[in-house]
């Protein structure tokens, strides 16, 4: 029954979260992380005008050492997706 509880009250894992959440996970600051997606140095989405970011590729961005160099998000992406 309590893991029944534990399951109702523990809110889902997003998909997708939003700038604000990805500086707060990476412990960057907004500009930083536009400069980063501008250059497409870490792995984002574009949905309409909105752009997310994926907790997991995140993770994985982190992993590889945090490259810098424009076009390594979408390698990030890649490797995420094997």
């Amino acid at each position: 029954m309590h893991a029944e509880l534990n399951a109702i009250k523990s809110p889902p894992t997003p998909l997708l979260i939003n700038a604000k959440a990805a500086c707060a996970i990476l412990g960057i600051g907004l500009r930083k992380l536009w400069s980063l997606t501008n250059c497409n140095a870490i792995p984002s989405r574009k949905i309409g005008v909105m752009i997310r970011y994926s907790p997991a590729e995140l993770a994985a961005w982190i992993e590889s050492g945090c490259p810098t160099n424009a076009g390594a998000g979408d390698q990030v992406r890649k490797a995420v997706q094997k």
